[in-house]
């Protein structure tokens, strides 16, 4: 069975990352969903479905992704029932899906659209995490500026300004499993590896799902700093002299 070939590999960082985010709330229900594009193509034993929007950039790929309507606290007990094998084929213009627990995740298409995106110009980037960060998300509610929202989580911590400063962007709230969301998230993922979806959570690229956990777990322990703070954030954040001696010291 290809699916389990396909899993072995990464089946225990999967089982990890997933039950992390099960633990600290940030996948309610069926909320989030993950993806890696493989090294290794892998044919999977399945129907052909047509893709919307034709991804030629990805002909011959294997993903690993998440079934719609799987928990992530069921996942990290039971990855096979909870993944879906995918394999790119006809020129991009459609799939192959191989799974024991259902359809592939209903924001397949900003997975695909982003993974069409990394193979071409981060290649390196082979993981691509969605989940639901507390204090994140209501910090969205509360900060309506895009540039005011950035530059508050970027000041919180040193670690925050490291990680999260040209590479992170904000989007607009957009139509969950929409085109118009992958679209829009492949627009950031150009510039950045982090994108907010604005009262909807964050999505996160990496070499691996460990990676693109570190910058949801930075973002969030940033918005959660900036709401104990209060109305006292905009005081208390590192100035900009402050932010220029971290860069200095510890940036590329």
């Amino acid at each position: 069975m290809a699916l389990r070939k396909a899993l072995s590999k990464h089946e225990a960082e999967i089982c990890r990352v997933a039950g992390f985010l099960a633990e600290r709330g940030w996948a309610e229900a069926n909320g989030g969903n993950l993806s890696i594009r493989l090294e290794t193509s892998f044919d999977p034993i399945g129907e052909r479905f047509p893709l919307s929007i034709p991804r030629p950039e990805l002909e011959g790929h294997s993903l690993l992704l998440t079934t719609t309507g799987s928990r992530m606290r069921d996942l990290a007990e039971n990855p096979l029932e909870n993944l879906c094998l995918v394999r790119i084929v006809d020129s991009g213009s459609s799939f192959l899906a191989e799974s024991e627990g259902g359809e592939v995740t209903s924001e397949f298409p900003t997975h695909l659209a982003v993974h069409a995106l990394l193979v071409m110009e981060r290649p390196d980037h082979h993981a691509l995490l969605h989940t639901h960060p507390t204090f994140l998300i209501a910090l969205t509610h509360l900060v309506k500026d895009k540039a005011e929202l950035r530059d508050t989580l970027i000041r919180m911590f040193p670690e925050a300004a490291l990680l999260l400063h040209d590479n992170l962007e904000v989007l607009d709230y957009v139509a969950p499993g929409s085109d118009e969301l992958g679209a829009a998230t492949v627009e950031a993922i150009r510039r950045v590896c982090g994108v907010i979806w604005r009262w909807h959570g964050m999505v996160a690229t990496g070499a691996n799902l460990s990676c693109a956990l570190d910058l949801v777990e930075v973002a969030e322990k940033a918005a959660r700093i900036a709401l104990l703070l209060g109305d006292s954030s905009k005081e208390c954040g590192l100035s900009d002299d402050q932010l220029k001696g971290i860069y200095e010291a510890f940036g590329d």
